[in-house]
């Protein structure tokens, strides 16, 4: 339909664009506001003049206010840096979170095809559920010994019942297939040789049935003549068994069973084998096919890791096992129609239903069929191109494949009058038919965790015409062939290099929209205002009216002039770079049509432009414009109106804050800081699409990459690291917590006379008064309360002042500061405690499945989590430790942590934030004990991911397991002494109050009267 362009009859203008509509609103104010001195409004009169010209200059104001907002945010290069606009590539995706999404995620993995999670068996128990994947090692209930255990039997020798550790992902990956190397989803190497005319093709296999066994390390050390010995090859029923030994090493040994596609050529490979060089090849070619498997395996580790759900894990990667299908069938075709094209569609149909295809897709192409941004960027954030949901989903794990499916397709293909007789049968990798699936003609069962695959060479289609079957011949057969074969090679899923995989954000246009025109150009020349300069022969007294009504319209001039800049600044108001102010006064110093002076610069004060743009206020002033109570007030408000854009919001916490002010707990300058609450919800806007897309996530456990041609992951520093899940990196910007760094929280591990507190902005050394009485005690209980304002007292000495930290009336430690006066002291230490406080504000996420055992040989019951299995706590929930549960350690001896109102807040936030089936014990811990977790956490997480990577790879040493399972039973034991410690209250005398600190039974610790 062609777009027509027209121009209205009776044109509306916008309000703020019509001239008529503000005149006569301006008149309407001055009859009213000045009826008893203004009679005569007539167009003569010079008030009415000056009205008209103000509405003429509000007109352009209103004018550039209709700008599209892309020209209103736009900067100086036309473009829009605006830190709160989101790409559809940043904010709409999120981190793997289902089955659909950890597919797509695995599947965008260069050297993956297809890949499946399977996050339970595919059986369920006695209520209906699906029954969760077997964990690594068994673990049983001991209801009698109130413990869980890795025996299976009591102590009176009854056998106990097992616990099902749930939360563990089963990894199924297909890989692309090599060029060289052939198919690496199969332990089956493809090796050809030539002998005199011809090639003969070997298919070898060794001895183990996957990549993780610890023979397949043997490849490594045993792929040149010098380092192996031929132990003996023999011919056996159409089977060559080769035996290689390594040379020095007795016990290494690498066994092959080899396979000719002509028996006859049996002798000839026979010969070719025994002889170093040709099996150090054929070694050589299975270490390739591993180090190639081994890459991609490490990229996908470091993908799940990365994407780990919050208290879940996944079990050792696994290459997909594939079964080839063969498929028989009679099919009926009607006369007039080629056979060697019904064939191709006939074979590329069944293809395609037992092994469905996945595409990857462009953007422009995915727009074109009509999809939303919102459709096109559901799930993890790919980087190959687009998958589509439904491709992804056909393209599963079957149970079965029915033949009405099948029929289903060949019904559809033009020329296909009918199907009978079909009949499916699955093989081996060996090409053995499967007991159980063979001639099944209505469902052919798998057991959903095998990929099956379209066999052709296996399989029987034979065409009929009037019931009249015939055979294709050779040629027409080799057509048939070669169609399949480059349909297959254009259908076959190929990633996208270098596709433009996001929206780009617009351009505007750049209009200097802070340009003010002087309204006095306007006036008629009477008026000796703007360019009609007075001639300098006039009287004095003229010169001075001139003058007066210069500054009389510069007030007007002024605002104007600040609406004006206060439309430019907008960009500056919805951005989240820090702003001193939401007022952008402007100073009318030059003519930008001129250059020259601004027409009333003669009557400005010299120090104008410093008072309006630069001056120093007082502290309850933020500028000449605006107080500081306004400015946050503002601020605030356009912070809240972005984050509301996303649904979140910042009330709870801003209320829980102002309730913490108004309790009187020690708490000081500490508890509510305006400047600290924009900076909080800044931050919380800049990294809002890492927040939000990945609060569900875990710690990535691993920390690793992979560089190019090295298959072995490289760990990064785990500690002193941003290595923290994506639920405790939101929780904590949620609660104000800014420094999430994994670090240590208690930085004193040693008792000492003096120690230093890091903070962001510098050190504050603390010295011990004393310290050769009491050391230990004094100490201790300095490193408990140092961060307790009211603790603080203010002394003088030899002229200058002190700070002492004192336990009632004895003095335990003195801040390594001097002061001239107490009002300097007060001030160091207000910014003391809320520096020291808000950097050592942290916490610890520990993830109880990830503590779990990993065989019932190794590990000891000493090494489990402690559960209550009496009749008073007998349930579900109370049984097992590992799953879905994590615990959350905090120091509660900090000012923020000490209060009772921010804990009740935390811990609603802390559960408010995580999966609903999560459950979370949250400790409140002393500083002793959180030294002692904190120290075998840091040990645990060092040792923890490479016991998980060589427990994968089958590469454990009994030293391993020896120094892991001691690791694990520290932290074990640490875990089990956390206790949440409460705020001290005190018993008063009946004729005091005790609203401010209360004694509250479970919630306190009783102080002294």
């Amino acid at each position: 339909m062609q777009t027509q362009y027209i121009i209205p009859k009776d044109r509306k203008l916008p309000l703020s664009q019509d001239f008529e509509f503000l005149q006569q609103e301006g008149l309407k104010y001055v009859e009213r506001l000045g009826h008893k001195f203004w009679t005569d409004y007539n167009p003569h009169d010079p008030g009415v003049t000056i009205l008209e010209i103000l509405c003429y200059a509000i007109t352009e104001l209103g004018y550039r206010s209709d700008f599209d907002i892309r020209d209103l945010l736009a900067d100086n290069g036309n473009t829009i840096s605006n830190n709160t606009f989101f790409t559809a590539a940043e904010i709409f995706p999120n981190a793997a979170l289902t089955v659909m999404d950890y597919r797509k995620l695995l599947i965008d993995i260069k050297g993956i095809s297809n890949a499946w999670l399977l996050p339970t068996k595919k059986t369920t128990d006695a209520d209906g559920y699906w029954e969760p994947n077997d964990s690594e090692a068994k673990i049983y209930l001991n209801k009698l010994e109130d413990k869980i255990s890795l025996k299976n039997t009591d102590r009176n020798g009854k056998l106990l019942e097992e616990l099902h550790v749930k939360g563990l992902g089963k990894i199924k990956i297909e890989l692309e297939e090599d060029p060289i190397l052939g198919d690496l989803n199969t332990l089956l190497l493809e090796f050809p040789f030539w002998h005199e005319d011809r090639w003969i093709n070997l298919r070898i296999t060794p001895q183990f049935t996957n990549w993780n066994h610890p023979d397949a390390g043997l490849f490594k050390k045993m792929n040149t003549p010098s380092e192996i010995t031929i132990g003996s090859i023999e011919k056996t029923q159409g089977i060559i068994y080769l035996i290689v030994n390594r040379y020095g090493h007795p016990g290494d040994t690498l066994r092959f069973r080899v396979f000719c596609d002509d028996p006859d050529e049996l002798d000839i490979a026979l010969v070719y084998l025994n002889n170093e060089g040709h099996v150090c090849e054929i070694i050589s070619d299975f270490e390739k096919k591993k180090e190639k498997i081994e890459e991609t395996f490490s990229a996908v580790s470091i993908a799940l890791q990365q994407n780990r759900n919050l208290t879940e894990d996944y079990l050792c990667l696994e290459v997909i096992e594939k079964v080839p299908v063969a498929v028989c069938a009679d099919i009926e075709i009607e006369t007039g129609f080629d056979p060697v094209a019904v064939m191709t569609q006939i074979q590329i149909a069944i293809d395609n239903v037992i092994n469905p295809k996945i595409n990857f897709y462009t953007l422009s192409q995915l727009v074109n069929e009509g999809l939303h941004s919102e459709e096109i960027f559901t799930g993890p954030r790919l980087q190959y191109g687009f998958l589509k949901e439904d491709e992804v989903e056909k393209a599963k794990l079957p149970t079965g494949i029915h033949a009405s499916d099948i029929i289903a397709v060949l019904m559809e293909i033009p020329g296909v009058k009918s199907v009978k007789n079909l009949l499916m049968t699955a093989y081996n990798f060996l090409g053995q038919p499967i007991t159980g699936s063979i001639n099944e003609s209505w469902v052919l069962g798998l057991s959903g965790e095998v990929k099956p695959i379209f066999n052709i060479h296996r399989s029987k289609l034979l065409l009929f015409q009037k019931n009249i079957p015939f055979l294709l011949s050779e040629t027409q057969q080799m057509q048939v062939d070669q169609k399949v074969m480059m349909y297959k090679m254009q259908s076959n899923q190929k990633k996208l290099m270098n596709s433009r995989n996001d929206f780009e954000i617009g351009a505007g246009e750049h209009y200097k929209l802070q340009n003010y025109y002087s309204i006095q150009d306007e006036f008629p020349a009477a008026y000796g205002l703007g360019k009609n300069y007075l001639s300098e022969n006039e009287k004095p007294l003229r010169k001075a009216q001139v003058k007066q009504l210069k500054g009389y319209l510069y007030f007007y001039e002024q605002i104007l002039a600040d609406f004006f800049n206060q439309l430019y600044h907008a960009k500056n108001l919805f951005d989240t770079h820090p702003i001193d102010r939401t007022y952008f006064p402007a100073y009318l110093e030059k003519d930008p049509d001129s250059g020259a002076d601004f027409y009333s610069a003669s009557l400005y004060s010299a120090d104008l432009k410093n008072i309006l743009l630069d001056g120093e206020f007082p502290d309850d002033e933020a500028s000449l414009y605006e107080s500081n109570t306004k400015f946050y007030d503002r601020r605030n408000r356009v912070l809240d109106h972005l984050m509301a854009r996303f649904s979140e919001n910042f009330n709870e916490y801003v209320f829980m804050m102002y309730r913490l002010s108004n309790e009187t707990a020690g708490m000081g300058t500490l508890s509510f800081d305006y400047d600290d609450l924009i900076a909080d919800k800044q931050n919380f806007i800049n990294d809002y699409p890492k927040i939000s897309s990945n609060r569900s996530l875990g710690m990535d456990y691993l920390n690793a990459k992979i560089t190019p041609g090295n298959p072995a992951l490289q760990f990064n520093a785990m500690w002193n690291s941003d290595n923290r899940g994506g639920y405790e990196k939101r929780t904590a910007k949620l609660l104000g917590i800014n420094n999430m760094r994994l670090r240590d929280i208690v930085t004193e591990k040693t008792t000492q006379s003096q120690w230093t507190v890091e903070t962001e902005d510098k050190s504050y050394r603390f010295k011990i008064i004393n310290p050769a009485v009491d050391l230990p005690q004094k100490w201790d209980w300095a490193q408990q309360h140092f961060t307790l304002q009211l603790l603080y007292r203010v002394e003088k000495h030899s002229g200058n002042y002190y700070l002492y930290l004192f336990r009632k009336e004895e003095k335990i430690a003195r801040v390594d500061e001097v002061f001239p006066n107490k009002d300097e002291a007060f001030a160091f230490l207000n910014k003391m405690i809320r520096e020291v406080n808000k950097y050592h504000e942290s916490f610890y996420c520990l993830e109880h499945i990830l503590l779990r055992p990993f065989d019932n040989s190794t590990f000891s019951d000493d090494t489990l989590l402690s559960v209550c299995l009496n009749d008073n706590c007998d349930d579900v929930a109370n049984n097992d430790p590992y799953s879905f549960k994590a615990t959350l350690v905090l120091p509660g001896y900090l000012s923020r942590f000490q209060n009772l109102t921010f804990r009740k807040y935390a811990e609603k936030i802390f559960r408010q934030e995580a999966p609903a089936h999560v459950l979370l014990k949250i400790c409140w811990v002393n500083k002793n004990d959180l030294l002692a977790f904190q120290e075998k956490y840091k040990n645990w997480l060092e040792k923890y991911r490479v016991y998980r990577l060589n427990y994968c790879s089958n590469t454990l040493t009994d030293d391993d397991k020896s120094v892991y399972g001691a690791t694990l039973n520290e932290l074990v034991a640490a875990l089990k002494e956390l206790h949440t410690i409460y705020p001290e209250g005190n018993l008063y005398d009946c004729r005091l109050s005790e609203s401010n600190n209360p004694i509250i039974l479970g919630n306190t610790s009783l102080g002294t009267l």
